[in-house]
């Protein structure tokens, strides 16, 4: 810009100065005189403009430039999804004692670098019991840290490091958030997966130190592995075996549409360990109460549905019957069934139906009759086994996603 505006200069000014060249000293030479003097004035003027235009364009190309930096800056910055869900409810169980039951989830996630999957959520939990004889009302709230990983896809393998949800089979033994673990998912073909695991976890909702020679909870070892073959977008089965520290677990499982709106799942899982830890607070802080039967446990669920509670005005509805040894599970907590199953075993019949009043809002009842299942062989500290008792419960409760 700066060389055309000087050519143009010089240019205007050759061709005023060549006809007092060719003219001195006559009186076209003193009109010429004025001609030059009005053309430099005009020559002046166009030097601004073109000064200004020059300073316009350089104005308008840093906006661009500071436009498209932002604008770039933007799209690599990362964005947060935000989702959750909330659970309301009241549960009445065998000692005749109503809960009021509340849950919040919230998650947020984010991809950095457009390469690590980032989530961080949290979840609040609040329980109102009623009082019941002799016993007060209660109310426990506690927080609990469900999600906090880093994730990357590295060709067909997908791995995450940190606290997750993992879950096995039809998550009779696992199916939990807040497990603290590595874990890899390898597609090994579009039909079939393998998925592994390695941690340690307690479930506590209090942040304990483990370093201390009696900390509240030890922490337990968990791994794992589990491959599945994927028949159909409704059928598959599997298998998995793992590890929860001291307990031994192979499980088989499977899932398949029957007729129309009809279709079954399955789950069976074994203890291979035979040697059951009793309950020491001072030494490792967990065991069960009533050991002794020295041999292998096992359990299985079976579930009948019919429909899908998924979008607006639809509904299902299962029947589930489940056979749990006692001392199958030490730690309830990791079961998908963890409001029901304990460490006393559970045996009977379940009965659930769902319908969505909206899109993302469903509200439900589950019924469950049953009782424990207990082993005349297991016996206490003082030498007495566990009686059975009955267990039975009927949860009403409202559940929203966000």
């Amino acid at each position: 810009m700066k060389n055309q505006k000087k050519a143009i200069v010089l240019g205007l000014t050759a061709s005023m100065l060549m006809p007092v060249c060719f003219n001195g000293g006559t009186a076209e030479a003193a009109a010429a005189d004025m001609d030059v003097a009005a053309m430099q004035a005009e020559i002046n003027d166009l030097t601004a403009r073109l000064t200004d235009l020059e300073n316009s364009l350089a104005t308008a190309k840093e906006k661009q430039e500071a436009a498209k930096s932002e604008k770039k800056a933007k799209k690599e910055a990362p964005t947060i999804k935000w989702s959750g869900s909330t659970k309301s409810g009241y549960m009445y169980d065998e000692t005749k004692t109503g809960k009021i039951k509340a849950q919040a989830k919230i998650l947020a996630t984010t991809v950095v670098d457009k390469t690590y999957d980032v989530g961080l959520g949290l979840k609040f939990k609040s329980t109102s019991s009623e009082p019941n004889g002799k016993k007060y009302s209660s109310e426990k709230n506690k927080i609990k840290l469900e999600q906090a990983y880093v994730g990357r896809s590295f060709g067909p393998v997908y791995v995450k490091a940190g606290v997750q949800t993992v879950s096995l089979g039809e998550g009779l033994w696992l199916s939990k958030s807040s497990v603290n673990q590595f874990t890899a998912n390898y597609k090994m073909t579009p039909r079939d997966t393998l998925y592994v695991g390695y941690g340690r976890d307690s479930q506590d909702y209090l942040a304990n130190d483990t370093n201390k020679n009696e900390p509240p909870t030890r922490t337990r070892l968990l791994k794992f592995a589990q491959y599945q073959h994927d028949f159909s977008k409704d059928a598959y089965a599997g298998l998995y075996f793992g590890t929860q520290q001291p307990e031994r677990y192979l499980g088989v499982y499977g899932s398949t549409p029957i007729k129309g709106k009809f279709g079954i799942s399955a789950e069976y899982v074994r203890n291979t360990n035979k040697e059951k830890p009793w309950f020491d607070s001072s030494h490792n802080a967990y065991g069960y109460d009533y050991v002794g039967a020295n041999k292998n446990t096992q359990g299985y669920v079976i579930s009948l549905n019919y429909g899908k509670a998924k979008k607006k005005g639809t509904w299902d509805i299962i029947g589930q019957y489940l056979n749990i040894d006692q001392n199958l599970f030490m730690d309830n907590d990791y079961s998908g069934w963890n409001d029901y199953i304990t460490a006393d075993g559970f045996k009977g019949f379940g009965l659930i139906m769902d319908y969505a009043t909206s899109d993302h809002t469903k509200l439900s009842l589950l019924r469950y009759w049953a009782h424990t299942n207990p082993d005349s062989a297991n016996v206490d500290t003082d030498g007495n086994s566990l009686e059975k008792s009955p267990h039975y419960s009927t949860y009403l409760k409202f559940t929203t996603k966000f």
